[in-house]
């Protein structure tokens, strides 16, 4: 019975082991996110998200695993995130965007200049660990400042213009 109860156990560690590795979550002054309309850092409050995804993965492929809002301006302390379901080398990229919006992504898609801000960084090859291995931390991973940019949006009036372009193209051709 004790074999059995040390088999079952050592085998519950083995999987809880697996398929998880850390990463600390963080940046610092050398890697300030700067807003680009101002050429400040970006402002306290802006959410900063870590995505993952397999190594080589395309950007659109990555998925969200955690969120942490800066404290400072360009400055994010998220600490040392376990990526359960990720182990061995990973591809990250940080995001970053207004606050009042969910993600990246809806901030691209429904934010204006005046309200949403997005940006993210370059993709990132790091090897992850797992405890008692120290996390490693992406400032030395290959995380680089990057700028949050006003989201474009298409005026009223470049598209009323493009309308009546085509309104006269088409009434020439007849």
């Amino acid at each position: 019975m004790k074999k059995l109860l040390l088999t079952v156990s050592l085998l519950v560690a083995a999987v809880t082991a697996f398929g998880q590795g850390q990463v600390i979550f963080a940046n610092n002054a050398a890697t300030k996110i700067t807003n680009s309309a101002t050429a400040n850092a970006a402002v306290a409050g802006t959410i900063v998200g870590l995505y993952v995804g397999a190594t080589g993965a395309a950007e659109s492929s990555l998925s969200l695993i955690t969120t942490t809002n800066m404290f400072a301006a360009g400055l994010f302390a998220g600490g040392t995130r376990t990526l359960t379901g990720w182990s061995g080398t990973v591809e990250l990229q940080v995001r970053a965007w207004s606050a009042g919006y969910n993600s990246y992504e809806e901030a691209l898609s429904l934010g204006s200049p005046a309200t949403a801000f997005a940006g993210k960084s370059g993709l990132m090859t790091v090897t992850l660990t797992t405890s008692p291995t120290p996390a490693p931390p992406l400032t030395g991973n290959g995380l680089t400042p990057f700028l949050v940019t006003p989201v474009p949006e298409p005026s009223s009036i470049a598209l009323g213009l493009l309308g009546l372009g085509a309104v006269a193209l088409f009434r020439r051709r007849k």
